[in-house]
């Protein structure tokens, strides 16, 4: 301004000390006017205290805003971690699940398999898996070396069907009927069994009951129990008259009780003997056995073996509708065994269908039929 005024007014002359006042008052507000800018110009360029500390409040909410975020993080990744691991170990379960579930497709399937060779039909809820071999009794059963021996002995190499089937289903303590044809080892099917749960002998009484239909069946089937329990001191008892006379019937030492169901039933109403320590139940020939009306003589005997954990098991070359539903009427949970088809004649016997006019025409025909056998076998 100066030096614009002094060019304004070049050649002129301007009286300061008059004007003093007035030049004084222009100085005042020019300088305030250059403070007022020099302020402006400091907070533009650096702003205030309150603002500097509003913005440290929120440097360090930030900072701590990011710390718990990171935290939070971590307490995530650790609830994954325990995720991820329970996940390895449902499916570590479901992989041991699906192996065993495949395991036992695998034998139920080689048990179909076995069964379909030899024959055997079966109904019933976890039926035991069939003998591949005697070996086996050992290996998964645990039989005493004196029973594999008998049944070389007696020249019993491999198990029949019936035999490959009843056994395991009565060794698992499963109560059984069983159907098979003649000559197809039944006996040895449910006797064998008998002397693996019985152990050895003891002094407690009659511990196993075979009901036979008649008094030979009954005397046979006694010769085949000495013949597989040898080697072992069983004490294997034929019921007859001369033993119910007798006075010491009730301190008679008796692991296996052999009998007629006429017998049996006249011994028990005379309180001779003491059944409630039976542990198994055989009725054999059991359609035969309720064909000759001997019902109320088996119940009888069936009320007697008191003892809760009793197994009871039918074994019979046929298997009619009546007898099954009286079987089930006394048996709990049980298997059917079948061998072949149910109530059909054997495969392995030839039958021939010869027609005699009277008697003597029968005995002529037997005898003709004896010698075509004998003339095979070179009698």
């Amino acid at each position: 301004m100066e030096k614009a005024a002094s060019f304004l007014f070049a050649g002129t002359i301007f009286n300061k000390k008059k004007y003093a006042d007035e030049i004084a008052r222009f100085k005042e507000k020019k300088e305030t006017e250059n403070e007022v800018d020099y302020l402006s110009s400091f907070e533009r360029v650096n702003p205030g205290s309150e603002e500097v500390t509003v913005s440290t409040k929120k440097r360090k909410r930030k900072q701590a805003a990011s710390e718990a975020v990171e935290g939070f993080n971590v307490f995530k990744s650790s609830k994954k971690a325990l995720v991820i691991s329970e996940e390895n170990k449902t499916d570590e379960g479901e992989d041991n699940l699906s192996k065993e579930k495949k395991k036992i497709n695998l034998k139920l399937e080689a048990d179909s398999i076995l069964r379909k060779q030899y024959n055997i039909h079966v109904s019933g809820n976890k039926v035991a898996s069939p003998l591949k071999s005697f070996a086996d009794l050992s290996s998964v059963y645990g039989c005493e070396s004196y029973l594999l021996h008998n049944f070389a002995k007696l020249g019993f190499k491999e198990p029949t069907p019936i035999q490959r089937q009843a056994i395991p289903v009565l060794l698992s303590g499963r109560e059984c009927f069983a159907c098979a044809p003649t000559g197809s080892g039944k006996t040895l099917a449910f006797v064998s069994p008998m002397l693996m749960k019985l152990k050895h002998a003891s002094t407690e009484g009659v511990r196993a009951v075979i009901l036979c239909p008649t008094r030979e069946l009954a005397a046979q089937t006694t010769r085949e129990c000495k013949k597989l329990a040898e080697g072992n001191k069983f004490y294997i008892k034929l019921l007859t008259k001369k033993l119910i006379r007798s006075a010491h019937l009730t301190k008679l030492r008796c692991d296996i009780l052999i009998s007629t169901p006429l017998r049996l039933s006249s011994a028990i109403k005379k309180r001779k003997l003491d059944l409630s320590r039976v542990e198994y139940l055989v009725l054999d020939e059991s359609d035969k056995l309720f064909e000759l009306g001997l019902i109320k003589q088996i119940d009888s005997v069936v009320k007697a073996c008191s003892n809760p954990s009793i197994i009871r098991s039918l074994f019979s070359a046929t298997l009619p509708d009546s007898v099954e539903e009286l079987a089930r009427t006394i048996m709990h949970d049980a298997v059917r065994v079948i061998i072949g088809r149910k109530n059909t004649a054997s495969e392995s016997v030839n039958q021939k269908l010869v027609f005699a006019g009277t008697e003597e025409g029968k005995l002529l025909a037997l005898r003709q039929s004896f010698q075509e056998v004998c003339s095979l076998y070179e009698c």
